[in-house]
């Protein structure tokens, strides 16, 4: 429940680790920047310290966010609701400063990040890698980062050094950096970059990779939850209703509410966002009427003419990539709820989570969508 004005605290980042946490030594851990460079270096803790530094607030989200709503999906690992982000503050160096000191040779073309983590993925035993364009390396946004939200980097989140690629999905922010390498090969294609990329089939000869974020909003679930089927108990009354919403690079339009499933919209009330990279506090007012059942939604659209994918699209990627589908929170209008002892019958909720008692449950199979197919949102 990401409602205060404050980075994401540590402890409620969302982290993915395809492999396990590496746990490197600060003391004697050093990343080696080589390849197609005039001059090697090895970057320690300390000396990545010892640089120019720059702290930044940025919004990072899995690519696989969303995934759980995409109802064509192939693949059934990972089944991410919407909530897998974070925008906390990362401290680091620049990586285009970094570049630059050790003299990146004519005809260089790409950049390889590769971590510590390490394991079997498609049947190969690799490293997780990923690589930038010598262009995108070279804007100055990139960073290499030592700390977040002002102290060290914890191991899951990538200690002691890590990369940060604002702007893009989180694959991209290789953490444990053990080597950055540059490359003339401008063909170099890792299997991180196939792995995440938009594909029809697992062998799509015209796969387009996952770079920069989309367009989102996400809102903070009103009232208390039903602990088996994690309805939304809501009591009567005016109720604000508060989230965040983010674009990447993009400047925020606007941020628009539901309180009808997506039939009808208002627009929210919207903050600025807190960084270029970073996010954007927004709010709006719901009357919640006694006995109703309601299924709030938002979406964001930015200053490029992004908006977010239509409920229930039947949009399909080999891999469920980059779901944008606006977030719904399934809410039962109930005055019980303030009153402890008091009974609330959601035997109806309980029973939607199967499909064999779907149709004696009683909820539509909308409401039953709502309800479960994006567990996150609750």
């Amino acid at each position: 429940r990401e409602s205060g004005k404050g980075p994401t605290p540590v402890s409620n980042h969302y982290v993915l680790t395809h492999y396990d946490v590496p746990m490197l030594d600060p003391a004697t851990h050093a990343v080696q920047v080589r390849g197609h460079v005039h001059r090697e270096l090895e970057l320690t803790l300390s000396s990545v310290r010892r640089r120019e530094s720059i702290t930044t607030p940025v919004l990072m989200a899995c690519a696989g966010i969303g995934r759980s709503q995409q109802q064509k999906r192939f693949w059934t690992h990972a089944p991410w609701g919407p909530d897998a982000i974070g925008c906390a503050l990362w401290t680091g160096c620049s990586l285009a400063d970094l570049l630059r000191e050790v003299g990146v040779r004519e005809g260089a073309k790409k950049v390889i990040f590769t971590g510590a983590d390490k394991g079997v993925e498609g049947n190969r035993v690799q490293h997780f890698q990923r690589c930038l364009s010598i262009e995108e390396a070279m804007k100055g946004h990139v960073l290499v980062c030592w700390a977040m939200n002002g102290e060290d980097l914890s191991p899951a989140h990538g200690a002691p050094i890590r990369l940060i690629v604002p702007g893009w999905y989180g694959m991209a922010s290789v953490k444990w950096l053990t080597s950055i390498e540059v490359t003339a090969d401008a063909s170099w294609w890792g299997y991180q970059m196939d792995a995440y990329s938009f594909k029809r089939t697992a062998e799509d000869p015209n796969a387009v990779p996952l770079t920069q974020l989309a367009v989102r909003a996400l809102m903070a679930p009103p009232g208390f939850p039903d602990f088996v089927s994690r309805t939304r108990i809501v009591p009567p009354g005016v109720q604000e209703i508060v989230g965040k919403a983010w674009a990447g690079a993009a400047g925020l339009d606007r941020v628009e509410f539901s309180s009808d499933n997506g039939e009808t919209w208002e627009r929210a009330e919207l903050e600025e966002k807190n960084g270029p990279f970073g996010w954007a506090a927004w709010k709006a007012k719901w009357n919640a009427l006694e006995g109703e059942t309601a299924v709030l939604c938002c979406r964001a659209f930015d200053c490029q003419g992004r908006g977010q994918d239509r409920l229930g699209t039947e949009i399909f990627n080999y891999a469920s990539f980059g779901c944008t589908q606006p977030q719904q929170v399934y809410c039962r209008v109930d005055a019980r709820i303030d009153t402890p002892g008091a009974d609330i019958d959601l035997t109806s909720e309980q029973k939607a989570a199967k499909t064999a008692l779907l149709q004696e449950s009683g909820l539509s199979v909308e409401h039953a969508q709502a309800l479960y197919q994006a567990p996150g949102s609750q």
